[in-house]
């Protein structure tokens, strides 16, 4: 006995200083959180951290391991695990690489409550319990004293707070919400250490606010999932969220009741791919198997290459539809509940869809679109027509396409009417509907087949091994555009002199180049100036819609708003997800009576009556006005 306590007492170092000694553990953040991170009885899941639960956050947590990254951006919504995974990197940080922190809030009061936190964390894991002094004067509400480092608190903007702080570890929480100068204020005190690590996260709040911006000069990483139907790749969007068994786009109006959908869970997710209908419990699976992706790659190549390009600023983005604590119906009850107050509604774009809040100058609503409805039934022409346009939008899976009349009236105004829209699969079935089709006038015996018209020329890949969509349209357009039907391309910025379209001559193939002999006709659009026009005539009266038409035709109309862009231009902008592709057959259609697109409809001779008047006198004037349609509004 008296040996061993001879041994002990000439031991080099005691077990405390070992430890202190020891080398960190080769282990990531993610993995440190679920070995250690205990989270309190009280939280809405307790006990040990697991990874399963948000698994989009260990993507997020292990980029803390990474020495290139010295910014960590979070743009995300509320209450979705993002501060506590800035919290398992400090928690990390203390365990296996020390060094004085700094955390900032917005308010005293915010950090007052993040100060709380931090406590309640050390002192429910074991692994950072140890590295409590037992002294409570090293617990205070500004500074977090641990054997190996110290946490300081601050509030944003405070010179008090951050005097004479030094910190190699900065998280900087809601900093959309910080005064003018709190983000530098903050960080510049890091500035000495040279591996310091800058976690900075937020919802956002306008396009202009610090976290929008910083994702904007990160790697803008997003979370894909994969369809648990047909394996496709996609980034979860509000947009896509529709009533089981309905059209997407057309949630019925007896359905919106917020209580009667939470009840019922009646809310799926349409894919965007298969258009599957993806419930709540397929989302652990799609979650599980995701992937994050920065902006300019695919997850094809990620996967690929199995790490992605060093970079020394990260951005991650995620919204509502990631989150463990919410289901798609709780999503969609929101917005129904919110969408008619329009701070309220801020708020559920702000925090709920982790988007930041546009300037909106211009915005439709599917409920006045169809007001524009006369008494005239689908597949007849207005008394007095020139003729008939028609706009095709090109989809993987078929066309939409809507097919308009031109009236020109007593005051020498173009009219447009709606005769038909719709959508088909395949190129046989929209030349029965351009070139086989006439459509009559009623009771007058005058017939009009369609005069001329313009189909979308983008695309991508349809099928691997075959033609892009742009080349199965070229090949289309020289087989049977007969003069008729042109390919028409938006324009990337303004024309030149005012013009909203212009003759651009295509001579090759895309992706092999073949050469097209004689080349091609192509009108190059510039959509926003054909959208003002357009929406110029629905505001004056001159855009009437046929008896038929239903809340899918609107909400294709009503899918974009026209914003104020950072450069302080206005430009028509989709919101969300929303399917638009009626709206932009209805602008090609508009395209091609247009008097820039050799002389339009004008051309034509005029039949029937002198003029023809209004068709529906009594139609109410168009209502303008700030809209949040979704699903039909």
């Amino acid at each position: 006995m008296l040996n061993e306590n001879y041994q002990q007492s000439q031991a080099p170092w005691s077990p405390a200083e070992r430890a202190a000694w020891a080398p960190p553990e080769d282990i990531t953040v993610s993995e440190w959180a679920a070995a250690h991170r205990v989270l309190p009885s009280y939280a809405a899941i307790s006990g040990t951290w697991k990874n399963t639960l948000a698994p989009y956050a260990v993507g997020v947590m292990d980029a803390f391991n990474d020495p290139y990254k010295e910014r960590i951006t979070i743009m995300a919504s509320a209450q979705s695990v993002k501060t506590e995974s800035a919290y398992n990197m400090l928690g990390f940080a203390i365990c296996q690489d020390p060094g004085p922190a700094l955390v900032v809030l917005p308010t005293h009061s915010m950090m007052k409550k993040a100060n709380r936190r931090l406590r309640i964390m050390l002192k429910c894991s074991h692994e950072l319990a140890r590295h409590l002094t037992g002294n409570l004067d090293d617990l205070t509400l500004a500074q977090l004293s641990l054997d190996v480092m110290d946490i300081h608190c601050a509030t944003a903007g405070s010179e008090a707070d951050l005097q004479f702080v030094e910190a190699r570890y900065l998280i900087l929480d809601e900093t959309d919400l910080y005064p003018p100068g709190g983000v530098k204020q903050a960080i510049d005190r890091a500035t000495t250490y040279w591996n310091r690590k800058i976690i900075d996260l937020s919802r956002p709040t306008v396009p202009e606010g610090h976290i929008n911006t910083e994702y904007g000069r990160s790697d803008q990483r997003k979370y894909w999932v994969p369809c648990p139907f047909c394996g496709e790749d996609q980034v979860l969007s509000f947009w896509q969220i529709k009533h089981q068994g309905e059209v997407r786009g057309a949630w019925p109006r007896e359905k919106r009741d917020p209580e009667y959908i939470k009840l019922n869970r009646v809310a799926r997710y349409e894919c965007q791919h298969c258009q599957a209908e993806i419930d709540d419990r397929d989302k652990p699976k799609m979650l599980a198997k995701g992937i994050w992706v920065p902006e300019g790659m695919s997850p094809a190549q990620v996967r690929k290459q199995g790490t992605l390009p060093p970079v020394a600023h990260a951005g991650f983005w995620w919204n509502v539809l990631y989150s463990p604590f919410k289901n798609f119906s709780e999503i969609a009850a929101e917005f129904f509940q919110v969408k008619d107050t329009p701070e309220d509604y801020r708020v559920f774009v702000n925090q709920w869809l982790a988007e930041p809040w546009k300037e909106t100058v211009q915005e439709q609503q599917a409920s006045a679109i169809l007001e524009l409805r006369t008494n005239r039934p689908a597949l007849e022409v207005p008394d007095g027509a020139l003729g008939l346009t028609v706009g095709i939008d090109n989809q993987k899976r078929g066309f939409w396409y809507s097919i308009w009349a031109w009236v020109l009236t007593e005051s020498g105004l173009l009219d447009q009417h709606l005769v038909r829209y719709g959508f088909v699969g395949d190129f046989e079935e929209l030349e029965i509907c351009i070139f086989q089709d006439v459509y009559h006038v009623r009771g007058g015996g005058i017939s009009h087949p369609v005069w001329r018209g313009a189909i979308d020329t983008g695309g991508g890949e349809d099928d691997p091994g075959k033609a892009t969509l742009t080349e199965q349209v070229y090949s289309w357009l020289r087989r049977v555009g007969r003069g008729r039907i042109f390919g028409v391309k938006g324009a990337a910025r303004a024309l030149a002199g005012g013009k909203k379209m212009q003759m651009s001559i295509i001579d090759k193939m895309p992706g092999k180049g073949l050469p097209i002999p004689g080349g091609l006709r192509v009108w190059i659009l510039d959509t926003h100036a054909l959208k003002d026009a357009f929406w110029s005539r629905v505001e004056t009266g001159r855009v009437h819609l046929h008896a038929d038409t239903d809340e899918i035709f609107a909400s294709h109309l009503a899918a974009e708003a026209k914003e104020r862009d950072g450069k302080g231009r206005l430009r028509w902008v989709l919101q969300g997800r929303r399917a638009n592709h009626l709206l932009d057959t209805a602008i090609y259609a508009t395209a091609m009576a247009d008097p820039e697109c050799w002389g339009g409809v004008m051309v034509l001779p005029r039949q029937g009556a002198a003029a023809a008047k209004a068709e529906n006198p009594e139609l109410s004037p168009w209502l303008g006005g700030r809209s949040r349609g979704w699903l039909g509004r």
